[in-house]
């Protein structure tokens, strides 16, 4: 079997932070993020049900990968000390902890893409 799928489930969070040196991003402000990771699996290594990744995996892959910026300030976070919390970075940052995750999964599955909103009109895309 030839191809490939991409399988997506998405998570939310309530956080802060400061871009110093960004105009109005410097002052300490909030967003309602919301991330979507996407993966990608071969169809032949589809499970002996015809699925990838159970789609409650993968929400729960989101959710864990995000649990600890829930109502906290980002920039006090150890993730961030060497790096400015962009919604660059978070999504990169979300990206390589699913790929930890599904190191683990016995599908293959990879990240395809993380996708990051940090307002309903601001959003970036990350692709490993």
């Amino acid at each position: 079997m030839t191809g490939t799928f991409h399988l997506s489930a998405e998570s939310t969070f309530a956080a802060a932070h400061t871009l110093p040196g960004v105009d109005m991003c410097a002052r300490m402000h909030g967003h309602n993020w919301r991330v979507r990771i996407t993966v990608r699996i071969a169809a032949s290594r589809l499970d002996g049900h015809g699925m990838g990744v159970d789609f409650r995996d993968l929400e729960r892959y989101a959710q864990e990968a995000v649990a600890d910026f829930e109502h906290r300030y980002l920039n006090e976070l150890p993730v961030f000390h060497d790096r400015p919390p962009t919604a660059e970075t978070i999504a990169r940052v979300v990206a390589e902890r699913v790929t930890a995750a599904l190191a683990a999964h016995p599908s293959g599955a990879t990240i395809a893409e993380v996708e990051l909103w940090e307002m309903p009109q601001y959003k970036v895309t990350y692709r490993p």
